[in-house]
This record gives structure tokens, sequence and C-alpha cells, in this order.
């Protein structure tokens, strides 16, 4: 696996030794963009109760004859107005699938915080580890710099040579400072990608997960095949038929609402007699209302499905892209472990002691642990983005495949 995976604690305040694990924890709760949206789909199941369409009722008195002092007749009446049924439930029908599409929606945006939490912390361990080469590369020159003033102390080589040495020592001094800003960088986008409060993020805080090479087999046929499931396909759909609904809440616009009355009445005997009322609006101007509203849920149909289209294409491209970034740099990762990493290193010890020896120059020396150092930097960044990319295609899969 990519890393060790340790115990967790169970809340920020505890978070001295932060895992993947419990970094996922944290951003699953405290990420603002799930919160956010989280509370827009409280707002929406509300607004699916609010779509029935009924009005508040009215209570109304009336009386006449006050004028020539002459009873004539009073009532009470309770009025009720009401979309007709149809249009109510084609309307409950669009809210409820714009609510599962915003669901949906929280699901894909899940899966986004987890890659990119995890592939924040992919960096920052690939910068820890940068970390310890540059200590290395400081070892190597400093074993360098006593060895060839040693040499020239001995009059076996020019102070020329010594002096080189020393300003190989600063300069990997140097790059050794600049990984070290490059860590706190890579820090601060984990606590960002997280959402980790600001009074939590100290330097005290460690990452126990470091690089490992394992070899992952991900077959191009499945990912390809698990694109249909991915979420934000289905948001679309969910997307598409809201849309859909959207034109039949339109056309039931031609039909009818509703208006009911019921009342008491009194003709100067209380109130002794009951009766009702039943209205109906005739849509009369159709042709300035209702069909431009249907023209333009049809035009907001068409759109939505071109907009699946769009992100259809969009992912299935992604998919086809990370896999084959995938493939490259696993082969690069397997050559590395294969050979190029062995050959570098006896290089550096060979040379070594033929300098130590007189048999090779410093120049010799110098190319011989600069190649070292660069077939290990080499080395991890391939790692890194080997497992970037298999973090990628985990959205694509709807899968865990590393930190599970």
């Amino acid at each position: 696996m990519l890393f060790q995976m340790g115990t967790s604690p169970a809340d920020t305040a505890d978070i001295l030794a932060l895992s993947v694990e419990k970094a996922l924890e944290i951003a699953y709760r405290q990420h603002p963009q799930i919160n956010i949206l989280q509370q827009q789909i409280v707002a929406q199941q509300k607004q699916q109760v609010l779509s029935w369409g009924l009005d508040d009722p009215q209570i109304n008195y009336f009386k006449e004859g006050i004028n020539d002092g002459a009873f004539m007749e009073q009532r009470w009446s309770i009025t009720q107005g009401m979309d007709f049924p149809l249009s109510s439930y084609y309307r409950v029908k669009q809210e409820k699938a714009t609510t599962e599409s915003l669901q949906l929606k929280l699901d894909d945006l899940r899966n986004q915080v987890k890659a990119d939490v995890k592939a924040s912390y992919t960096r920052l361990a690939y910068t820890l580890q940068s970390g310890k080469l540059a200590r290395e590369q400081v070892g190597l020159f400093e074993d360098l710099k006593r060895a060839a003033q040693a040499r020239a102390d001995m009059g076996e080589s020019s102070e020329i040579d010594a002096m080189q040495a020393d300003l190989q020592l600063q300069e990997a001094r140097n790059s050794m400072e600049s990984t070290f800003r490059e860590i706190m960088n890579a820090r601060y986008d984990l606590f960002q990608s997280i959402g980790l409060d600001p009074e939590d993020q100290t330097y005290d805080i460690s990452f126990p997960d470091t690089l490992e090479y394992l070899t992952v087999v991900i077959d191009q046929e499945e990912v390809m095949n698990r694109l249909q499931d991915h979420p934000k396909l289905k948001q679309m759909q969910q997307q598409v038929s809201a849309a859909a609904y959207q034109v039949k809440v339109a056309k039931s616009a031609y039909l009818p609402d509703l208006n009911m009355s019921y009342y008491r009445q009194d003709f100067g005997n209380d109130y002794d007699f009951y009766g009702f009322e039943v209205g109906l609006s005739i849509p009369l101007w159709f042709a300035a209302k209702q069909s431009p509203k249907v023209q333009q849920a049809h035009a907001m149909e068409n759109a939505a499905q071109w907009q699946y289209e769009d992100i259809r294409l969009l992912i299935k491209k992604q998919a086809e892209q990370t896999w084959h970034s995938y493939e490259t740099a696993k082969t690069n990762i397997e050559r590395f472990k294969g050979n190029i990493q062995a050959q570098s290193q006896e290089l550096v010890q060979m040379t070594q002691t033929g300098y130590s020896m007189g048999e090779l120059d410093l120049l010799t020396l110098l190319e011989a642990q600069r190649t070292y150092l660069r077939t290990q930097e080499a080395y991890y960044r391939t790692l890194r983005d080997y497992y970037l990319t298999i973090i990628e295609l985990e959205r694509f899969l709807q899968n865990d495949i590393i930190f599970n």
C-alpha cells in the first residue's frame, strides 16, 4: 500500500498524528462545500412540501342592507384556492427529481473531496520524502568535502577540489531549505482540503503515512464500464428528468385552477342556511402566458439533455486520459524498481570507493552522486504521479483502491 494506516483519534482535539483516515473523517464533517450542499438539500426537501400549490384559506364576512336600516342578509364563508391536481402532481415530481439531483451532487462532491484529500496527502508525503532526500544529499556532500579536504591535505589533489566540494555542499543546503518551504506549502494545502480549523493547524502535527510502492492492476475496460454509474452522470440524468417534469408543469397550466367556498348564511332567522361555491380559472390568455412557458420549458429540457451529453463526453475523456497516465507511470515505476535504482546506488558506492583510493577524480564522483540523487528524485516523483492517477481512477471506478 501507499501508506501504512494507524489508529486515529475520534475528533480534531487530538490530531498530533494526522493519518489519511483521520484527514478524511475531518473533511467529511468540516469541509465547507459539503456542509453548504447539505443545507441546500434540506432547503430543497422543504421545497417539495411547498410545491403542492395550496393557497392559504380565506375567511370572509358579508352583510347587506346596512344603509337603509333594513336587515337583508349576512354570511360567513371560508374559501380555499388550489392548483389543478395534475399540476401539483407534476410540480412535486419535479422538485423530487431536483432533490435527488442534489443528493447525487453531494455523493460526487464527497468523492471529489476524498480524492482531493488523498492527493494532498500524497503530495505532502512526496515533499516529506524529498526532505529526506535533501538531507541525504547534504550528507553525501559533507562526506565529499571531508574526503576532498583530506586528499588536499595529503597533497593528493589540489585545493580547488576541496573548494568545489564546499560549493556543492552549500548548494545542497540551499536546496534543503527550498524543500522545507515546499513541505510547509503542502501541509497547508492538506489542511485547506480537509477544512481543518486554523486553531488546530499546529506545527506539532505529524504525518505517519509514507510513500511506498505496491503494484496495482486496473483494467481499462472496467474503468469504461463503470462510467455510467458515475454520480455526476446520474445527477445530470436527474436534472434532465426534472426538466421533463417542468415541461409537464408548464403544459398543465392550460388546465383551470380551482376555487371552493363553504358558507353559513343568515336571512334574519339566525344562520340556518349552508352553501358552497366552486370556481374555475379560465386560461384565456394562453397565447401570451401559458404557451411561452411551455416553449421555455422545452428549451430548458433540451439544454439539460445537451449538458448531460457534454458531461458524459468530458468524463469519458478524463477517464481515458487518466488511465493512460496510470499505465505510463506504472511502466516507469517498474523500470525504476527493476534496475535503475540499484544501478545508481551501486554507481555512487563504487565511485566513492574509487575516489577515496585515488583511482577516480572529483568530477567523476560528483557526476555519480548527481546521477544517484536525480534517480532518487525521479523515482519518488514517478511514485507520486503513479498514486495520483490511481486516486483519480477511484472516482471513475467508485471504489477505494488505496487507503481502504
